[in-house]
């Protein structure tokens, strides 16, 4: 009977330890599968982490990086990019950017970090709303390039591989939504990156520029600058027309993409697509290709997620990289190794409190940290911008077979229209496009005035239907000439209260004075007339003999 008490303990004691060692099995997959299965922007786990650095960032934080103007764009940027463009922190970035534009002589000068991400979160929010604004941040940035094509600090004559990715991205953001980039700045920064990549196929943090085509060793390599450097040149590429175009439906196969990448031909300015290409002159497309070859070559063999203090920078520079990428290579992997990697990496390193702490301070790195779990750039290149943009409160178009449904949002396709071909609609008397093109005018591309077209286009202002006048003073103004503000001038005076704005506009771009004479928005006829005085003032001590419309 002892013996049966025994066993039946033994068996017991199997039973519970059985029991305990299958537990833990099952606590063990419980934790640990948030970290071992496959993750997209959209699991559960990954938006806890998101929602908690969300939260972390509506409380105040007082840190350097946090109070600059480039902090307060890139922890608005992170809630656009979470689908919250009217929280409270998005429209204090806004009003950051208004104060830069308006400085005093005790606010600290516009950085370049600061001056790349207002242009990036201007444009994520609102382009055509901020459209003055985000003219006023490209100008400082061409004016702060270097002549080597880099940008960086000013007190050094390097190029700043950290701070120039941050000066493409602008380039490519503005682009796309219509805004004038100059094409030569795009291909002086696509030179400086191909003579600051390394032998082996990275790039430094300060870029030592090689007197030849021949790569020259460069200093403070690491995995942060190679994605800070290949994004940028990526970026180049796209800029100069190089992405791959759709496979055509009948052929199975585009002609282009049976060439190889760097035989593929380069877009003259508006051809086959929406946004506008430009033509390298000193970056060929070849050496663009070479380039990304061999920083590829060096990333398989260098590759790690652990930067230390910085990984939350570096993840969103990964990010980058990385969709610009796939979008070139056509490869969709919704939940890729490195993507994978970096989820681990920020899920056992988040603090009680939803932030991320490392170099740049608990709020960059926290934004850092979202936009790189929400796939921030695969969200801005997947935003075909050629199937439209949201109307954002400028109610229904004139034409609405130009409307369509797009994941439940209503919009309205860009056309982005030439003078010649603005000049042939009004010829024609087509209303409803003239109409779509004056509801938002940035859609009007001004590269080049003949003089018979700026004559008819003076003649306009002066007479036609509202959207006519509106549309050729937008025309006039876009050109930069100053022999086109007496025509501006005249405007100012008009009985339509959008065409006065439109010229107050279009005179302080000319003049580059952004914070130039008004009319403001709500102006009196007194405010009207006083703004003309000034305007007028201006030009003729520029031009004394000039002849002012009447």
């Amino acid at each position: 009977m002892h013996g049966d008490f025994a066993n039946l303990g033994f068996f017991q004691r199997r039973i519970r330890n059985r029991a305990i060692f299958l537990s833990a099995i099952a606590a063990f997959f419980l934790f640990a599968m948030p970290l071992l299965a496959d993750v997209t922007p959209e699991s559960p786990e990954v938006q806890k982490l998101v929602n908690s650095g969300l939260a972390f960032l509506e409380k105040p934080v007082d840190e350097q990086n946090a109070n600059k103007l480039g902090g307060k764009c890139l922890v608005a940027l992170a809630f656009i990019k979470a689908g919250k463009p009217d929280h409270p922190l998005v429209a204090h970035a806004v009003e950051a950017c208004d104060l830069q534009m308006h400085p005093k002589a005790s606010d600290s000068p516009l950085d370049m970090y600061s001056n790349g991400l207002a242009i990036i979160f201007l444009c994520e929010l609102a382009p055509h709303k901020y459209a003055r604004e985000i003219e006023y941040f490209l100008d400082q940035l061409k004016k702060r390039q270097k002549e080597h094509g880099g940008w960086g600090y000013n007190e050094l004559q390097t190029g700043d591989t950290s701070q120039t990715q941050y000066g493409t991205l602008s380039y490519w953001e503005a682009n796309r939504r219509g805004f004038g980039v100059d094409g030569s700045s795009v291909d002086n920064v696509a030179n400086w990156l191909l003579k600051t990549q390394s032998p082996e196929g990275v790039w430094g943090y300060q870029g030592q520029v090689a007197p030849t085509d021949t790569p020259i060793t460069q200093t403070e390599t690491n995995c942060s600058m190679l994605a800070a450097g290949l994004g940028s040149t990526y970026i180049c590429a796209d800029l100069f027309g190089m992405r791959p175009k759709a496979t055509d439906e009948k052929s199975g196969e585009n002609a282009a993409n049976s060439l190889p990448a760097a035989l593929r031909p380069v877009l003259e300015a508006g051809q086959g697509g929406e946004v506008k290409h430009f033509r390298p002159v000193h970056a060929s497309p070849a050496r663009i290709q070479q380039a990304i070859t061999r920083a590829q070559q060096w990333m398989t063999k260098n590759y790690s997620i652990d930067m230390q203090s910085k990984t939350f920078y570096y993840l969103y520079g990964l990010e980058r990289f990385k969709s610009f990428q796939e979008s070139f290579d056509r490869t969709q992997d919704p939940s890729p190794k490195w993507y994978n990697d970096g989820y681990k990496y920020l899920a056992s390193s988040q603090a009680a409190n939803g932030s991320w702490t490392g170099y740049c301070g608990a709020s960059c790195d926290t934004a850092f940290s979202i936009l790189f779990l929400l796939r921030s750039t695969q969200k801005s290149i997947h935003a075909k911008l050629g199937e439209g943009s949201l109307l954002a409160g400028r109610g229904l178009p004139t034409n609405l077979s130009r409307a369509k449904l797009h994941n439940g949002e209503l919009v309205v396709e860009q056309v982005h229209t030439r003078v010649d071909e603005l000049l042939s609609m009004i010829d024609s008397g087509d209303d409803a496009k003239l109409d779509d093109l004056a509801r938002d005018p940035s859609q009007l591309v001004v590269e080049h005035v003949d003089k018979e077209s700026a004559r008819r286009l003076r003649q306009l202002v002066h007479g036609g239907e509202p959207e006519v006048r509106l549309l050729a003073v937008r025309a006039l103004g876009r050109t930069g000439n100053l022999d086109y503000v007496p025509s501006l001038l005249y405007a100012l005076t008009d009985p339509d209260r959008r065409i006065v704005l439109e010229a107050r506009n279009e005179l302080r771009f000319i003049s580059r004075n952004f914070d130039g004479p008004g009319p403001p928005d709500d102006y009196t006829e007194e405010q009207r007339y006083q703004a003309l005085d000034l305007w007028k003032k201006w030009y003729l001590a520029i031009r004394p003999n000039a002849v002012l419309e009447k």
